[in-house]
């Protein structure tokens, strides 16, 4: 989970882009972007639909979708799409790329200078101006491992 700080931060950069883009910084707008930026968890809709909820009881699932897409057009936050799985959104606005566990769809984020340095090729290139690289790793994360390991000592 973000610290406190870093949520402070994402919520003063989405006000300030807001204001500076004339964008109406509704309670709702407000809400939904808060509960992407407070957590790691890369939620889906309906995790941000219920999470929203709480605060906001008489917020609609299509209000929620809107705002994710229109928090999306703006650049403060982005989606995230791991095969087989519904649309996730992640709310953390700097450079970094994903790990995505195969077996239970956790997604973590990590940075990489290394990873940030490696130039998209030329044939790349040549399809079209590039915005941005996100390198996605593909993997088994350590709990499903442990978890393997005791199923694998029970048979």
């Amino acid at each position: 989970m973000p610290s406190a700080a870093e949520i402070e931060s994402r919520m003063n950069s989405f006000r300030e882009t807001c204001k500076r883009r004339g964008m109406r910084i509704t309670p709702q707008r407000t809400e939904v972007f808060r509960q992407v930026a407070r957590t790691e968890e890369h939620p889906d809709a309906d995790a941000i639909y219920k999470r929203v909820q709480r605060r906001i009881p008489n917020v609609s699932l299509d209000t929620v979708y809107r705002a994710l897409y229109k928090l999306e057009d703006e650049g403060l936050i982005s989606r995230v799409q791991v095969s087989g799985d519904r649309l996730r959104f992640d709310g953390n606005g700097e450079n970094h790329h994903h790990f995505v566990c195969s077996k239970c769809g956790t997604i973590r984020d990590f940075a990489s200078e290394e990873v940030d340095r490696l130039s998209v090729p030329l044939s790349v290139k040549s399809w079209g101006r590039i915005e941005g690289c996100h390198l996605q790793i593909r993997g088994i994360c350590r709990k499903c491992l442990r978890k393997r390991g005791k199923s694998r000592k029970r048979l």
